[in-house]
């Protein structure tokens, strides 16, 4: 009974704000042109891959640490908040904005506030919090937009982080620092950080990649692709977090993993279907868009699995195998990215994710059982 009220708490919360957010920017995509739409996911890009430079509290070390009761999450946030500053200097000498190095911030306080409540247990806060910030974001972004134009969307983003920014600095009242504990957890906290430093690299700069070979007109349409893709792995991603809390207390969870990727199926066979006679009537404009999702729908199964696998290891504290894989995946995306995207365009781009994808969860597997064998 605890595990449906736990679950419902978590995919009401992160479903109703997956919505609000997968709106905003499909609404986005109705209103600006492709190229205009290409230039904000660029400006998203650079901020997130700052955040994945400088995020040491990633939100699932928190999240373990915090059930472990390990008592690091003060002084991983600080040490975060510190690299930001440095990393947000570097990014203002490379592009001189600065609504780059906020957003940065921004993005960077939400993280650890969701690490921070899933770890608690705070499910409703969790809920209450996630739905409040995409709120904010729809209302500021698209009012924002109207009075002072594309800028406006980034400076909507940015405030809607402020409650997290005022949540962050509330925890790190009368921190205490102890270096021998964290020298004792630095080998996961080093493979989560690196890991997920991985896949900001591979998610934001395969936009620095495509922005010179094929123009912001197809970053565009290839964003919106990744945009549709991401409401599909919505359930996924949601139910992985309910599934790392069961494998970090060491319960059974091979009937929930089963379910997960049933529904996934299902949602992928659906986008397979429906995903091409819908897009012409909600974005006609973004015209390469139809023939990809197909493609993009497939990838919802391997990147189904590799949640599945990914809770496993990161709740028996095996991150390394993880970033191992993750370090092959993301260096294969760009490669492939370069080679299918220079000669078949946007269907070569959606033709890497799914590859990648595909190679990432058998990888994961293969080790998996291996370690069962050992």
């Amino acid at each position: 009974m605890k595990l449906i009220k736990n679950f419902s708490s978590i995919i009401s919360g992160d479903t109703i704000s997956g919505i609000i957010g997968s709106a905003f920017w499909l609404y986005l995509a109705s209103i600006l042109t492709v190229s205009n739409y290409g230039e904000i996911q660029f400006i998203i890009g650079i901020a997130t891959f700052g955040v994945g430079l400088s995020l040491l509290a990633q939100t699932n070390t928190i999240i373990v640490f915090e059930i472990k009761k390990r008592g690091l999450r003060q002084i991983l946030f600080l040490l975060s908040l510190i690299i930001a500053g440095i990393v947000s200097i570097i990014l203002f000498l490379i592009y001189s904005k600065l609504d780059i190095i906020f957003l940065t911030f921004g993005m960077i306080c939400g993280e650890m506030t969701m690490g921070y409540l899933m770890g608690k247990k705070l499910f409703v806060r969790y809920s209450i919090f996630l739905i409040s910030q995409k709120l904010l974001m729809i209302t500021l972004g698209v009012g924002l937009y109207f009075i002072i134009g594309i800028e406006g969307i980034i400076y909507g983003i940015i405030i809607s982080y402020i409650p997290a920014g005022i949540l962050v600095i509330s925890t790190l009242k009368n921190i205490t620092f102890n270096i021998s504990l964290l020298k004792d957890n630095f080998g996961f906290i080093f493979y989560n950080y690196a890991e997920r430093l991985v896949v900001f690299s591979r998610r934001n700069l395969d936009k620095v990649i495509i922005l010179p070979i094929l123009g912001f007109g197809i970053l565009g349409e290839f964003a919106l692709g990744f945009q549709i893709y991401s409401v599909m792995i919505l359930f996924a991603s949601i139910s992985f977090k309910l599934l790392l809390l069961n494998d970090t207390e060491g319960k059974d969870s091979k009937k929930m993993s089963l379910v997960i990727l049933l529904i996934s199926t299902i949602i992928s066979i659906l986008g397979i279907i429906l995903g091409p006679q819908i897009i012409p009537i909600l974005f006609p404009q973004f015209i390469n868009v139809i023939e990809i999702i197909p493609i993009m729908s497939l990838a919802v199964i391997p990147n189904t699995l590799v949640l599945i696998f990914s809770s496993k290891f990161l709740g028996n504290e095996k991150s390394k195998f993880i970033l191992i894989g993750t370090i092959i995946y993301a260096t294969s995306y760009l490669l492939l990215i370069l080679l299918l995207g220079a000669t078949y365009g946007i269907h070569g781009l959606a033709y890497t994710f799914l590859i990648t994808s595909t190679g990432y969860a058998i990888y994961l597997i293969c080790i998996y059982k291996n370690q069962i064998k050992n």
